[in-house]
């Protein structure tokens, strides 16, 4: 029934409207970006860096610029934005297997995996790499867009189809900044910041490898993984550091 003295639609919005209306989670990168002169893009309810146009530079040439820098030198990327999952129990690795479509059981700790997760109808649901931090102990990472939809699908499926799994789940996609770095030269740019008794070369430090390694600001944790095809680490910075 309509209200018996008549309520105006601005009513019912409140503050919900105009920058409001959505609510906006910004990186702890976020005023550096901003401060470089970055177009920013929304993705999910985050706001990302998108591109950093020098003068004159339409998105376009701005972009091709920053691909030609990343394969012939190095570039960095905030990926704060990605969910990321920690999964923990004596049964960590069975649910790994049956919500990924490739095994999880033979995957020694400190190395990590691409993993691609279906829905119950067999499509594609989300991807991502996942490290295996101990026996007993996963960091997955999700896309940005489906960290909620992930974290609860990992619930549901513990809750409601097994119960019997000791496995628990935690969010803490907001506990790390995720910076990556990739290029032919992003050892050279990472050797300038991380302590010297780390090795961080080829043989040392190979391919789908993760371990802690202390920079000159913090103790991070580095996966050496990239998804530009080039050389390339990404960094789990404490968001306090």
């Amino acid at each position: 029934r309509p209200p018996y003295t008549p309520t105006t639609f601005g009513i019912f919005a409140g503050q919900s409207r105009g920058d409001l209306f959505d609510p906006l989670r910004t990186t702890p990168v976020h005023e550096w970006a901003a401060a470089q002169g970055a177009v920013f893009e929304d993705v999910g309810l985050w706001r990302r860096a998108h591109y950093f146009p020098q003068p004159g530079e339409d998105m376009h040439a701005a972009v091709v610029r920053e691909c030609r820098a990343t394969r012939q030198a190095v570039g960095i990327f905030d990926a704060t934005t990605l969910g990321k999952i920690e999964v923990v129990g004596r049964d960590a690795a069975e649910l790994m297997n049956r919500v990924y479509t490739n095994a999880w059981t033979g995957l020694e700790p400190g190395r990590l995996r691409y993993g691609v997760m279906l829905r119950e109808d067999g499509f594609v649901m989300d991807d991502g790499t996942t490290s295996r931090l101990g026996p007993e102990h996963f960091l997955m990472t999700t896309t940005t867009a489906n960290a909620v939809s992930v974290m609860r699908h990992l619930e549901f499926c513990h809750q409601c189809l097994w119960p019997d799994l000791d496995v628990q789940m935690v969010t803490v996609s907001e506990q790390w900044v995720q910076l990556a770095i990739a290029g032919p030269r992003s050892r050279d740019l990472l050797a300038l910041i991380v302590d010297r008794q780390h090795e961080i070369s080829n043989a040392a430090f190979p391919y789908m490898t993760g371990r802690e390694i202390e920079l000159d600001c913090a103790r991070v944790h580095a996966q050496r993984v990239t998804f530009v095809g080039e050389l390339g680490w990404e960094l789990y910075v404490p968001t306090e550091r």
